[in-house]
């Protein structure tokens, strides 16, 4: 008998991204930095947002933990 089942549910059996697209271009928008295109946007969804914002955009640690938190 199976007493638990656990579903991979975001990015398994429903696509979230346009949630989270929308949510990155207003955090990365609150802080005053031009919102990149969707292509590069598709590239956050995974890794540390932290790093994503630095990384790829050139945010300070500052404003990249400030746009998070937005």
């Amino acid at each position: 008998m199976i007493d638990n089942a656990l579903f991979d549910w975001d990015g398994t059996l429903v696509d979230s991204s346009e949630g989270i697209l929308e949510n990155l271009r207003y955090a990365i928008d609150s802080v005053g930095f031009p919102v990149p295109d969707e292509k590069t946007l598709r590239t956050f969804i995974g890794p540390s947002l932290v790093w994503a914002f630095t990384c790829v955009l050139g945010m300070d640690e500052s404003t990249a933990t400030q746009a998070i938190s937005n």
